[in-house]
């Protein structure tokens, strides 16, 4: 399957790379069906891209790239938006906003929650969520494996010496 995007051109998906989202995102009711691209290779960002509307793309955050998020149970917000599923199930996405000169945010108390397997999604609100609309974000620095140092023995420095 073929999309339009104004951001990334004609973009080739698969036909179950689909995302539902039969109630819409919240703001855009009318627009059900997404795609979840990539952004250069990152391991926690990605555009939430309109299947019928080429201008309408969501940068969205993994909730992986998130220390204790969320904070609260999404199964109840979840099942209450008609996205059934397990815990285990969900794939979390916070909405970024990056406006130039001023702080990115996202929104942590209203994530966009997938079920990975029937790729269902709905746009859903935490009750009880610490969390706000506008949280500052910072991006994760990659984890960077650090291989050990071998220190010379000082009292075997000192007789050598």
């Amino acid at each position: 399957m073929q999309i339009n995007s104004q951001r990334f051109g004609v973009v080739e998906l698969e036909d179950d790379a689909i995302l539902n989202f039969p109630a819409g995102i919240i703001g855009f009711p009318r627009e059900r069906q997404f795609a979840l691209i990539p952004h250069n290779g990152s391991q926690y960002l990605a555009w939430l891209q309109s299947v019928s509307s080429p201008e309408l793309a969501f940068p969205v955050v993994s909730a992986h790239a998130f220390e204790q998020y969320p904070d609260v149970p999404v199964n109840q917000a979840a099942h209450a938006a008609g996205v059934l599923g397990a815990e285990d199930d969900y794939a979390v996405l916070a909405v970024l906003c990056a406006p130039i000169g001023q702080p990115a945010t996202v929104n942590l108390l209203a994530p966009v929650v997938v079920n990975a397997q029937t790729r269902t999604g709905a746009q859903v609100i935490l009750e009880g969520s610490r969390f706000s609309t506008r949280e500052i974000f910072v991006m994760p620095k990659p984890a960077v494996r650090v291989e050990p140092v071998e220190v010379p023995n000082p009292v075997a420095v000192q007789a050598a010496g």
